[in-house]
């Protein structure tokens, strides 16, 4: 008897589920380093210094999604797929050097978000772009959604975990940044298993002769545009919550763990229970729905201080809005975009989320020093207006077609 032959679908099915199991490990990483700005106001830091430190990561993870188009041209995704786990364990190894020799020198702290940011930037697009490549137009929506939806259980899992281990197990944050570092690395080892057998993943490299200035260039005035636009905004509001949640909580009169868990809870279960349906329905409706939803819902973080169930239906609204809109909004600006041009927009996408991502939170330091917590809610709440009065515009603005003339038609 032939052993059974598994069929390229499922074959393709589980690689996909390797790269989701690395997402889920960075993101539990990324979030156990949540608890940073908790610590380092423990030992005598401020917020401002922390906003000092995301600032420096924030201009290395964009260097890195800007240099990524000629990495993948010159490597291949499937050789720097396992590379950003592999960044984000040392900036963990780098940051618990520092503090396990006692001398607690600033440069360290700026060293290690650097490199973590720079293994998150790499990890985040290339993982991204093997995600496309592992995906159909049939499906690729609900990739996102499982992607997105493993992504936020690790953030929320990782500052839940540590709460636990150290409040019953009397291991310390420094314990946790060791457990962040080994999950990173575990993420990198099923990446790197999982993309050399992956026919899929080489189909994503960016031709040799490609012309990566201009084809960028395009696609920043594309029908893609408006949704580079809402991902920076909805990546500041994003990183405000889950940097800031740990001191508004204690400045308030609350538990973060309330958020955290709700968050999770909102966030997995709406993109698994709801999001096949919201994959198809009409975005031009949706979209700015749940855009306008999330409004209602940050502004329940300003009146949350001292009322545990404001705070804890504040935090399942935001993740059910927020868990579905991002990864509306990344499957629109792949479906508006020609085949061809694909891994150059999901580049566009991370390089918009990065600078959201990471130079948003010196501003939010800024604020909630000077002007307090209490404006710090109303400007997300802002932002998320924002976002809906642009998605709102920009669906009734007439669409071009999508543009043909990219990198991967030249090759």
């Amino acid at each position: 008897m032939t052993a059974p032959t598994i069929s390229v679908s499922t074959r393709i099915l589980w690689y996909r589920r390797m790269f989701i199991a690395e997402r889920c490990l960075i993101s539990f990483a990324m979030g156990i380093f949540a608890l940073l700005p908790v610590y380092l106001l423990s030992i005598g830091r401020d917020e401002i210094f922390f906003g000092s430190i995301s600032a420096a990561g924030m201009a290395t993870a964009i260097l890195i999604v800007l240099i990524s188009p000629s990495l993948t041209r010159r490597f291949g995704v499937r050789r720097l797929a396992p590379i950003g786990g592999l960044l984000y364990a040392a900036g963990c190894a780098t940051i618990l050097v520092n503090e396990f020799s006692g001398v607690r020198a600033t440069l360290p702290y700026f060293l290690s978000y650097m490199l973590q940011s720079a293994g998150w930037a790499l990890h985040f697009t290339v993982g991204s772009i093997c995600i496309a490549a592992l995906s159909s137009d049939a499906d690729r929506s609900s990739s996102f959604m499982a992607y997105s939806a493993f992504s936020t259980l690790g953030v929320t899992c990782g500052p839940l975990l540590s709460s636990l281990l150290t409040r019953f197990t009397g291991l310390g944050t420094l314990d946790m940044f060791i457990l962040a570092m080994l999950a990173a690395t575990a993420g990198s080892a099923l990446s790197s298993w999982a993309a050399q057998r992956a026919a899929n993943i080489r189909n994503a490299d960016i031709p040799n002769n490609a012309s990566l200035a201009r084809d960028l260039f395009t696609l920043l005035f594309s029908n893609s545009a408006m949704f580079f636009v809402l991902v920076l905004l909805s990546a500041s509001i994003y990183t405000t919550l889950i940097n800031f949640q740990a001191p508004f909580a204690n400045n308030s009169g609350l538990r973060y763990e309330i958020f955290f868990g709700s968050w999770a809870i909102a966030v997995v279960g709406s993109r698994f229970a709801i999001g096949p349906r919201v994959s198809r329905g009409a975005a031009d409706r949706i979209l700015p729905l749940l855009l306008g939803g999330m409004v209602i819902s940050l502004l329940g973080f300003h009146y949350s201080p001292g009322h545990p169930v404001i705070y804890a239906v504040g935090s399942l609204a935001t993740g059910i809005t927020y868990g579905l809109s991002y990864p509306l909004m990344q499957a629109e600006a792949v479906r508006v975009t020609a085949p061809q041009s694909r891994t150059l927009v999901q580049i566009i996408f991370s390089l918009s989320y990065f600078l959201g991502l990471y130079l948003f939170p010196f501003a939010a330091g800024i604020v909630s020093v000077h002007l307090g917590y209490d404006t710090l809610t109303l400007l997300i709440a802002g932002l998320a207006l924002l976002q809906t009065a642009i998605a709102l515009l920009g669906y009734r603005t007439p669409r071009r077609k999508p543009a043909s003339t990219v990198a991967g038609n030249k090759g």
